[in-house]
């Protein structure tokens, strides 16, 4: 599997039957993730400059199901709202003491979802009592 320029700065993990793409974004402490199993995506910590996921996404014959933001960001504006104009894919973020996140569905310890052949649960850390 090789990589082109573009995809310099991320790593590439391929196991059988699934796919994780740590991508970095260049001249900012961030990195965001593309998982995908089965034909489906999903994108961890999305950042503005949202092409690379979807070339990822399509170098490897997935489609992003779903958006996921794991906490509120001070450093860094969403791309979240940008890839779901781009995918229609939904946004699921995390429980946020600091307000609503009306673009997304809040999701808390325990949520699964699948992508694909992939389960990916919600666990908080740390962990807030039921």
């Amino acid at each position: 599997m090789g990589t082109s320029t573009k995809f310099a700065r991320s790593l590439f993990y391929v196991r059988s039957n699934y796919v994780v793409k740590k991508i970095k974004t260049p001249g900012l402490s961030h990195v965001s993730y593309l998982v995908g199993s089965g034909g489906k995506a999903a994108v961890i910590g999305p950042r503005r400059d949202c092409d690379i996921y979807l070339e990822i996404a399509g170098t490897e014959g997935l489609k992003i199901t779903h958006i996921f933001e794991t906490h509120r960001n001070e450093d860094l504006v969403s791309g979240a709202p940008i890839l779901t104009g781009m995918t229609d894919a939904p946004v699921f973020h995390g429980p946020n003491a600091a307000g609503d996140v009306v673009y997304a569905e809040i999701s808390g310890n325990g949520a699964r979802f699948e992508i694909g052949q992939l389960i990916l649960e919600v666990i908080e850390t740390p962990a807030l009592p039921a």
